[in-house]
């Protein structure tokens, strides 16, 4: 009887315990998206390589012309800041992203030289300097990256990318010992081409952070087509201009 009593009592304890409620798992974490667009801004180091050369017709006015390919200077190199905006878009299929983006900036980039000797045409050109400037950089550009590789996660970018670029490019002369009497400047907008690669790390919010590379070649182009010139001016030249430019940045994605 009392094991009958027992088990009457544990099956009314059983019966008044009340079911705990079912939890379901949480939800997985959403995988990281590069798709949308955005804005940012960016800063950092430009260098580059420079050389002015002769071309048909040019004269150490008013001297006789000066052989087509004559080095006005050696290749010399050039340096300076940059920094801008951007805005682009991605798009991502799978662990692929494709995007289009494009960049405005200012640049300081200069670099000068002292002109080879012109023998025997003119051999005081030693001590005339040649100068090539920067003044802005603008460039449009496809983008092709791949996420979630080497076990990185899909929050980092590894891209290459690759379009066109146009710039603002100041030529300038003048005489070391009187350059204010003597100096000669044009400026002239170029188009060229660039390549380069970079990795980007979604932050979280919107928020990204990029590291880039690029090369720019313009084209070669004739400047100094415009008087006057003073006595030792060579003209016209051939301006050579390339650039390698360093720099980092923040995206915001707005949509």
């Amino acid at each position: 009887m009392l094991v009958a009593l027992g088990l009457g009592t544990s099956a009314a304890f059983a019966a008044d315990r009340p079911v705990p409620a079912y939890t379901p798992p949480p939800p997985p974490a959403p995988v990281y998206t590069w798709s949308g667009c955005y804005v940012g801004a960016s800063a950092g180091w430009d260098s580059g390589r420079s050389q002015h050369r002769a071309v048909a017709g040019s004269v150490v006015n008013p001297a006789a012309p000066i052989p087509a390919g004559t080095n006005i200077t050696d290749t010399f190199d050039l340096t300076g800041f940059i920094g801008g905006g951007t805005l682009g878009c991605n798009w991502q299929w799978g662990a692929w992203v494709f995007g289009i983006e494009g960049d405005g900036s200012a640049t300081n980039k200069a670099g000068q030289a002292f002109e080879t000797p012109l023998q025997p045409l003119f051999p005081g050109s030693a001590n005339f300097i040649s100068q090539t400037q920067e003044r802005w950089l603008v460039t449009a550009r496809a983008r092709l990256g791949l996420t979630d590789f080497w076990g990185f996660g899909p929050n980092t970018l590894l891209y290459v990318t690759g379009g066109a670029a146009w710039a603002k490019i100041d030529a300038a002369e003048w005489l070391v010992s009187n350059p204010i009497a003597t100096a000669h400047i044009e400026s002239n907008t170029r188009s060229g081409w660039t390549v380069g690669a970079g990795l980007e790390y979604a932050l979280g919010y919107g928020w990204s952070a990029k590291s880039e590379f690029l090369y720019v070649k313009f084209d070669d182009y004739n400047t100094f087509t415009t008087g006057p010139f003073a006595n030792g001016i060579i003209s016209p030249r051939e301006v050579r201009l390339e650039d390698y430019i360093w720099r980092a940045g923040l995206n915001y994605k707005f949509w």
